[in-house]
């Protein structure tokens, strides 16, 4: 984990965060090092707002406390889920399941978690005999229409409490403070920006992306970031509702954009303005990254591209929904090209 992005964060909230997880998350305790637990008095550790959730493990171990420890159970997200996130998450779950790559999703158990106020974004984990095999995020749009933000098939979706635990373990090399209590807040912002929001009650906080367990600048807290944004970036397409999934068209084997950093070379910059320019470069270059300078980490970036899946309309068999594919620890994740296209640049990697 690198500490450069996001300042200095002491060992007490680190501490505390730990402690604080075991009090309303469903997993075995996780316990900081002697060192830190003696230097921080963590038995004084209390969560200020409960009703902070975090999402299980994604897998389905019992759950096992300490003495000292106090554990809770997950809070049922049924209730007040809105109908027409249920929907759209059923319509999409149903739409993919007739594709080869997420036929395990046919007949999948859904479950719905909230994520950050008034963000109107909901996870929608995907689960089949108590495994969890996929996801998808929906959120609703300025008509206040709901849209299919990002999607994932595998093992290793956003928000997984194994990664925010090793995160928040790795943070060590800090100046010390005392910290007391924690709210825990899972978040998602446009473009694509996925993180854990952890706020102390003496005013300090961290952001960690939540899927990469990295620590994110400290302009993600207050929002300074976001004047980077192009205006106009994230413009709507049709709505995916009325969409049906296509097959799933890989140009490449999984690849990792930071085990050959050749593609940062001017020469291998494309021009990547629209679908048909980025079907074509997929066709004759099967592996290219994009990159948005300055703000990467809104969009998990850079990202891997190898593929795309198209989503068609039969009352606009023409304007078809984009999403790139790309990996992450043996995730598919598919993320939308529009968001892609006016916001950063494309390479090729040969």
């Amino acid at each position: 984990m690198k500490k450069s992005h996001s300042g200095h964060y002491s060992i007490g909230m680190i501490a505390a965060v730990l402690i604080g997880l075991s009090a309303v998350c469903p997993f075995a305790s996780i316990h900081a090092a002697p060192s830190v637990a003696q230097s921080n008095n963590l038995n004084s550790v209390s969560l200020y707002n409960e009703s902070s959730w975090v999402p299980p493990l994604n897998s389905t171990s019992p759950i096992t406390s300490s003495p000292g420890d106090v554990s809770a159970s997950f809070p049922t997200e049924e209730q007040g889920v809105p109908a027409d996130v249920k929907q759209a998450a059923n319509n999409t779950v149903q739409s993919l399941s007739s594709q080869p790559p997420f036929a395990s999703w046919k007949d999948a158990e859904l479950s719905y978690h909230p994520l950050g106020p008034g963000t109107h974004s909901w996870l929608v984990q995907v689960n089949r005999a108590g495994e969890y095999i996929g996801y998808l995020i929906i959120g609703s749009d300025s008509k206040g229409l709901y849209q299919l933000n990002e999607y994932g098939n595998g093992p290793s979706g956003p928000y997984s409490m194994d990664v925010l635990r090793q995160s928040l373990v790795s943070l060590t090399d800090t100046d010390l403070s005392s910290i007391d209590k924690l709210q825990i807040t899972p978040m998602y912002e446009e473009p694509l920006l996925a993180y854990w929001l952890v706020r102390s009650s003496t005013g300090s906080q961290i952001c960690i992306d939540a899927v990469t367990g990295d620590p994110l600048p400290v302009e993600v807290a207050d929002g300074s970031w976001k004047h980077k944004l192009q205006n106009n970036a994230f413009s709507s397409s049709v709505p995916f509702l009325k969409t049906q999934a296509q097959a799933v068209t890989v140009s490449s084997a999984p690849f990792d954009p930071y085990d050959d950093l050749g593609w940062l070379q001017p020469k291998q910059k494309l021009s990547v303005r629209n679908t048909g320019q980025f079907k074509d470069t997929l066709s004759i270059s099967p592996r290219i990254i994009f990159s948005a300078t300055g703000i990467n980490f809104a969009f998990g970036g850079p990202l891997s591209i190898s593929g795309y899946q198209s989503w068609i309309s039969p009352d606009h068999p023409s304007q078809s929904n984009l999403y790139a594919l790309t990996y992450h620890h043996g995730l598919s994740r598919f993320v939308p090209l529009k968001k892609l296209l006016s916001a950063g640049e494309f390479y090729r990697l040969d």
